[in-house]
């Protein structure tokens, strides 16, 4: 009788542990699965009675759904049931799982070969039981192509950015929002107008989230508008929608393009930041400011070895640069820090550099001077005075920031930023006698001790 209880309680194991093996939600096609065609919704329970998940006791159903090869389908979770989505091949391979929130769940996929997909249902955890009803339908997506304003087109990126044309016969304010579920959406807006003037503009994740938008005043011209995606996931279902913005009455836009010194440019901010060119013809002293009502302006200037920003500079939130710049092209590029969207003014003014009321009233250094300071604004200003022709250095050191060097004299602009070691800044200059404006700041905005030593080499 023991031998006949042990070998009864054997088969007893041995079936459960079968049973448990047959209870997962992947498999080959199934007989017993539900049918659940494009088009049609279903309805189910996950009750304590359901097949459920060895790993960790949630219940599922499944539901065979056939499609064609190239077809995208797009399938959603509504109902009381907390839980989720996945689908697997034809031979049971995951393929890919749900994302939503808590009220929707959804899951689009496009079939690389005919069959009968397995999609199953599954509840979020082994307490998830309820209602739910489970649809399918299949999208129409592109792959590019033209797009027009007013316009909503569904798309499929499967590790090539898509490419889409835009026409644009009258000009105005045009905004470009590309949404995923299942991808890092990231747009650029490329081409010129009709008159030949470039536009080039990108965007990660302006639109929120993980999407992207780009806001731009076009003139008539044809654009080409380019899908992508950043980060590892290279895959999945997108929308991309072109619509108009009406732009207030009397307001001329330009969103990039040359910031000349003596206007003033209007623009629309609405996420990306946008940049414009500053050409300075001769060593000036330069103001860029940038105003709005609506927003919390932030501007930022680079080039020519010089890098500069601010954000309240300006009067109340508005921002402002003023630099002493070498002759050069410098980008300016306006943003905003509030996520607000509205108008805005930029403006540059040049103003001639005069040497002598530059240095009035600054500390004054010479050749052997070795001393130790604290940066505690954007820069600190110094009168240099050389005694003599000859090569000089100037030296910057600092453990606490970025060391950045500027000198300007009468006989011309030098520039340092890591030329000592590290990021310690070092000009080796030949110099004519006189005096100099020399300027000692951080490369990024930062506050810290440093060291200055100039010395006749």
């Amino acid at each position: 009788m023991m031998l006949r209880n042990g070998v009864m309680l054997g088969i007893v194991a041995v079936a459960l542990i079968l049973g448990a093996c047959q209870q997962r939600p992947v498999g080959g096609a199934d007989s017993t699965a539900d049918r659940l065609n494009p088009g049609e919704t279903r309805r189910g329970e996950l009750t304590s009675r359901s097949s459920y998940n060895v790993n960790d006791g949630s219940r599922f159903q499944r539901f065979a759904v056939p499609l064609q090869a190239g077809q995208v389908a797009r399938f959603e979770l509504t109902g009381a049931l907390q839980g989720s989505l996945s689908l697997h091949t034809p031979e049971g391979e995951f393929l890919a799982a749900s994302q939503g929130g808590a009220d929707r769940m959804s899951l689009s996929h496009r079939a690389d070969e005919a069959g009968l997909y397995l999609l199953a249902v599954s509840g979020l955890d082994h307490r998830s039981y309820g209602p739910f009803r489970v649809s399918s339908r299949l999208l129409s997506v592109a792959e590019g192509g033209p797009i027009e304003a007013g316009e909503e087109r569904a798309g499929w990126l499967d590790g090539v950015v898509d490419t889409y044309t835009l026409a644009v016969t009258e000009a105005g304010l045009y905004q470009i929002i590309m949404r995923s579920e299942a991808l890092d959406a990231y747009l650029t807006l490329r081409g010129r107008t009709d008159d030949g003037d470039p536009i080039h503009q990108e965007d990660d994740d302006s639109a929120g989230g993980l999407d992207a938008r780009l806001t731009a005043y076009l003139l008539p011209g044809h654009y080409d508008i380019d899908a992508g995606w950043t980060q590892q996931q290279s895959r999945g279902l997108y929308t991309l929608a072109v619509e108009t913005l009406p732009v207030p009455e009397g307001v001329s836009l330009r969103q990039s393009g040359p910031l000349r010194p003596g206007e003033t440019v209007e623009g629309w901010m609405a996420g990306a930041a946008l940049t414009y060119t500053l050409v300075v013809e001769a060593l000036s002293r330069v103001q860029i400011d940038m105003t709005s009502p609506l927003l919390d302006p932030y501007l930022e200037l680079a080039g020519n070895g010089v890098a500069h920003a601010d954000d309240d500079g300006g009067e109340d939130l508005n921002a402002r640069i003023d630099a002493l710049l070498a002759p050069g092209t410098y980008q300016v590029m306006a943003s905003d820090i509030s996520g607000q969207e509205g108008l805005f003014e930029l403006s540059a003014t040049v103003a001639p550099f005069v040497l002598a009321e530059a240095v009035n009233g600054l500390p004054s250094l010479r050749p052997g001077a070795d001393s130790s300071h604290r940066l505690i604004a954007d820069a600190d200003h110094y009168r240099l005075i050389v005694p003599e022709p000859g090569r000089y250095i100037v030296e910057m050191r600092s453990q606490e920031l970025d060391a950045f060097l500027e000198l300007y004299g009468d006989a011309g602009a030098w520039l340092d930023d890591d030329g000592g070691t590290g990021t310690d800044a070092r000009l080796n200059v030949d110099l004519p006698a006189g005096e100099y404006l020399l300027i000692a700041r951080a490369f990024s905005p930062e506050q810290g001790a440093y060291q200055l030593q100039v010395r006749r080499q």
